[in-house]
């Protein structure tokens, strides 16, 4: 697991839910206020202003809408008053949409195994996150739950897996993660290749038949699976879709009956959270983590802790930010004594990984100066150069580009944009949006303009 932060706020994605259901409307602003005020008084609550200004401030989240209004926005979208009341605003919004299934799944390995599958089948998922509020307070409940009383792997009649496929499954995906240290394929081809094998696990699970310890073996490649699908998707910039994956991954693993691996998870899960800007989430998700991994190994100590300073770096606790990377750095002096075999779900946790933790929490925490430094390894592409390329270099090359307009190194952040784009042979969708974000403000300037230019030209 590398560290993915490239964004304070996800700003290519619409954070508020009531955009995409309004957008699934095909209404603009203007026309869903006309048809929210008509519904309001067909259902006998009286007459309510229809104007455009109103459904912008729902959708920015500077107002709430008054009750009686949300229940005529659930009717419009045929969604229960029991609803409305048990989620609150704007949390059932979410269940609109089909991310409710994913959400609602037991917490048994039938639903874990229902998660993989919807994971698996996932085309393009609606904008923003869904495990927010009370929808993930009940998410961590019920992963707590399970691991404590877990009832053991799962097992189903039908015809068997073969042993060797398997095998054979398995080398495949160890291998695809062998080259989350470095590799030059592109994060969209190696995102490919994990979704294929995460198809393939899922239909294994829902497919075949398994005696128990093939259940737990299976459940685990799924949570390996959907945790690669999840992080080769927020390196594309796409995170509702990393999110998705990685709530399938804690399923999975919390099934299995791994805590160290569902910790690992959890954390992946955290980290999504603390790139849209909800910095209480992440550090909500790091506390059940140490509800049930107490002593977490080492490599696992060390993304914890890193993880958690740059979330409290985001809500302006420096002491706390800082005092959670010197644990960071503890923990991983104290890893180079132990075999990587007996810490197998930390990544590929290094002197590299700590350098851009701290990099990112000095950029939370305002200090862009301190923060740009860690990211020099990044910018040198001279010949010296002895480090490998990897998926996440795109990625990291926009939060330079960040801190660098920060800092007001506005020629500089456009260079550096030219270089992800080269490095990358064109950037993904996702990331594209992020770069302009930082970028256009400065779009007057002309070495930005033509780099903006270049972008839009597309692979």
């Amino acid at each position: 697991m590398r560290i993915i932060e490239p964004a304070h706020a996800c700003p290519s994605i619409p954070e508020h839910p009531l955009v995409a259901l309004r957008a699934s409307t095909g209404l603009s602003q203007t026309a869903y206020a006309q048809l929210v005020a008509r519904t309001h008084a067909q259902l006998g609550y009286g007459s309510m202003a229809a104007r455009r200004e109103k459904v912008s401030r729902w959708e920015s989240g500077r107002i709430t809408p008054e009750f009686s209004a949300q229940l005529a926005i659930a009717h419009i979208h045929r969604i229960e008053r029991d609803e409305v009341l048990r989620l609150g605003w704007p949390q059932w919004l979410v269940a609109v949409n089909g991310d409710h299934d994913l959400l609602e799944q037991p917490w048994s390995q039938h639903g874990a195994i229902t998660a993989a599958r919807l994971t698996a089948r996932m085309e393009d998922p609606s904008p923003g996150l869904i495990a927010t509020g009370p929808h993930l307070t009940r998410q961590i409940r019920g992963i707590i739950t399970t691991l404590v009383g877990h009832p053991g792997p799962p097992e189903r009649s039908g015809p068997r897996i073969a042993p060797e496929a398997l095998d054979w499954a398995e080398s495949r995906i160890h291998a695809l993660e062998a080259l989350e240290g470095g590799s030059p394929i592109t994060p969209d081809a190696l995102n490919l290749s994990a979704r294929t094998e995460h198809q393939l696990i899922a239909a294994f699970l829902t497919r075949h038949g398994y005696d128990r310890t093939t259940g737990a073996r299976l459940l685990t490649l799924a949570a390996r699976t959907a945790t690669l699908c999840s992080w080769t998707s927020a390196a594309l910039g796409e995170e509702p879709r990393a999110e998705r994956y990685a709530l399938a991954a804690v399923r999975a693993a919390a099934a299995a009956g791994a805590p160290r691996l569902t910790a690992a998870c959890l954390a992946l899960l955290a980290s999504g959270h603390m790139r849209c800007g909800r910095a209480q989430d992440a550090l909500s998700l790091l506390q059940a983590v140490r509800a049930f991994t107490p002593r977490p190994t080492p490599r696992l100590a060390v993304i914890l802790h890193s993880t958690q300073a740059i979330a409290l770096g985001a809500r302006a606790e420096p002491t706390a930010a800082l005092a959670s990377l010197r644990h960071a750095e503890l923990s991983l002096a104290v890893s180079a004594e132990w075999d990587t075999e007996a810490d197998p779900y930390a990544g590929n946790i290094d002197e590299e990984f700590l350098t851009l933790a701290s990099g990112y929490a000095w950029l939370r925490l305002g200090r862009p100066d301190r923060a740009l430094p860690c990211f020099s390894s990044f910018l040198d592409d001279g010949p010296s150069s002895d480090r490998p390329s990897t998926p996440y270099d795109a990625i990291q090359l926009c939060a330079v580009a960040e801190i660098q307009v920060s800092s007001g190194q506005i020629e500089e952040a456009a260079a550096t944009l030219r270089r992800a784009i080269v490095r990358t042979g064109g950037l993904p969708a996702g990331l594209a949006t992020q770069f302009r974000r930082h970028l256009a403000a400065h779009a007057d300037t002309a070495t930005v303009r033509e780099s903006l230019d270049y972008l839009a030209e597309g692979p």
